[in-house]
């Protein structure tokens, strides 16, 4: 039963702040989780400027951040490859691919239904704006078709469905929303829409170069391109604008562009102008970290010594739903698991507490501030053998093992996060080192002494003021959950059941309808 809803808004920092809760204090089984960092990493800070880096490519983007909530029902608790598939499923929908947009999936984890949070760059690594004309219908769309192909809990109430046999993919539930959709443009003639969309586009154009600043500049650069602007002002000053080309008049509201929104993209143009250029607004996609790959629907068990490239590792940069086990519930659902894989839920309860044990190790050693902790000791207090490139636990029949660079993410962001420590620390420390100035005779008779007597005053504020830095390391990407395997059996019997509960509201439903036949 998924459903989403979406806004959009300019502050990138905040939006990523409000998603990871740092606002708030929650117990480790409540806090907030990182399901997925897209193309960005660091702090909510460094994730926010780095798609701010991208987004001021587009000056005329107004509001680039997309904010994406996606809830689910209480009784359905998805596994992590699950919800993955269903969040991807509805960002691709809605226009947001991996490989060109900015984006962090945080799952919280403080009610009683599984929910999750997107911060979105709803500008590309392309350059190009997203569209979020009707989001919140093409959101239904997107939620009704992931809860068909996963045969989840049905909802009640969409006013536009998934319908794959038609064309355009979806239709309307309510003949008015139809209507609404069908009912033609205001501009009949193509003519019009043509040029409106000229001046749209030339407009778009002209106003992404940073050095138009003012009114007069925008008009003449648009007079070159054959486009008329016209300007009306009140006692406030300029009110609106209004555009013509090929003798046909058109309203800034209409081109998609109210003064207001003019006016403010000048001005930032101008404020840029006037700061020094940062050197790291351009910064090459290269830069940017490699996007998490998709988990793929294998068993992540090995039998009779594999080579290294069959190993199917789970994902470990994102975050484990954390569901129960489902062999536990085997003998309720009446589904039985073949002898292979009775094997593999076996090693599974063998393998993941030990693959636990080791991560919170290693976590509990980044936490105290250790940026280099002894991860190959620690994997062999637990079984694990390195190999090539893996840590690999065997019980002689089956094997599984988790890459050897799993950890070098996490420890280079503490890593960075001790520099940072470091320069405050430095600062603190000069700060505090720091002698008020002495004031001598000479000073008092040519008018320097009051001079210095305001700094050493202001000097002694800004002591009092300050804070010691403290060193509290803050961990992404460790989560002890996100190393365990997972039985191709609990997959089934999840799927059985899903199955089950969608017949039984099928049959739910029909009996309802015939109970209001008979009624009648």
């Amino acid at each position: 039963m998924p459903t989403a809803n979406a806004n959009t808004g300019n502050g990138f920092s905040k939006a990523i702040s409000y998603a990871l809760q740092e606002a708030k204090k929650y117990s480790e089984e409540t806090r907030a989780k990182v399901l997925e960092l897209n193309q960005v990493y660091g702090s909510s800070k460094e994730m926010g400027k780095q798609m701010r880096e991208v987004a001021d490519d587009r000056k005329t983007a107004l509001k680039p951040v997309l904010h994406v909530q996606i809830n689910f029902h209480p009784d359905e608790k998805l596994t992590r490859a699950q919800a993955e598939q269903a969040i991807n499923s509805i960002l691709k929908d809605i226009g947001i691919e991996k490989d060109n947009h900015q984006y962090v999936v945080v799952q919280h984890k403080d009610k009683a239904h599984d929910h999750y949070h997107v911060v979105a760059n709803r500008v590309g690594m392309d350059g190009e704006l997203l569209n979020d004309h009707r989001i919140k219908d093409r959101l239904q769309v997107a939620c009704d078709k992931v809860e068909k192909e996963q045969h989840l809990r049905p909802t009640q109430g969409r006013t536009v469905v998934y319908d794959p046999s038609l064309k355009k993919g979806y239709r309307y539930m309510n003949e008015r929303e139809q209507q609404k959709e069908k009912k033609p443009g205001r501009d009949k003639n193509p003519r019009i829409m043509d040029t409106k969309n000229d001046i749209q586009k030339e407009l778009s154009a002209v106003l992404s170069r940073g050095e138009i600043q003012t009114p007069d500049q925008l008009q003449h650069e648009l007079a070159k391109r054959g486009i008329e602007m016209k300007l009306t002002e009140n006692k406030k000053g300029i009110s609106g604008a209004s555009f013509r080309k090929d003798n046909i008049a058109v309203k800034g509201t209409a081109a998609g562009y109210k003064w207001s929104d003019i006016s403010k993209v000048l001005s930032e143009n101008k404020d840029k102008a006037e700061r020094p250029q940062n050197a790291t607004l351009n910064r090459p996609k290269s830069s940017l970290p490699i996007q998490m790959g998709e988990q793929k629907n294998k068993s992540p068990f090995v039998k009779d010594n594999p080579k290294a490239g069959d190993l199917n590792i789970p994902k470990f940069e994102t975050h484990s739903m954390g569901s129960k086990p489902a062999h536990k519930g085997i003998q309720k659902e009446g589904l039985q698991p073949t002898v292979e894989e009775q094997k593999e839920v076996d090693f599974a309860k063998e393998y993941n507490p030990r693959a636990q044990s080791a991560i919170s190790e290693i976590k509990g050693e980044l936490q105290k501030g250790n940026a280099a902790p002894d991860v190959i000791a620690i994997m062999e207090k637990y079984g694990f053998k390195a190999d090539k490139d893996r840590f690999m636990y065997s019980n002689g029949q089956m094997q599984a093992g988790i890459p050897i660079n799993a950890f070098d993410r996490t420890i280079n962001e503490i890593k960075n996060q001790q520099n940072h420590f470091r320069e405050d620390e430095n600062k603190y420390n000069a700060l505090m080192k720091k002698e008020p100035e002495k004031i001598n005779l000479l000073d008092k008779m040519t008018g320097k002494a009051k001079e210095k007597e305001v700094a050493n005053k202001n000097l002694a504020k800004e002591k009092k003021q300050a804070v010691k830095p403290e060193f509290k390391p803050r961990i992404y990407g460790l989560q002890e959950r996100d190393f365990e395997i997972r039985p191709q059996f609990e997959q089934r019997q999840f799927e059985h059941k899903r199955q089950q509960e969608f017949k039984e509201s099928i049959i739910q439903t029909n009996d309802q309808n015939r109970n209001r036949g008979l009624s009648r």
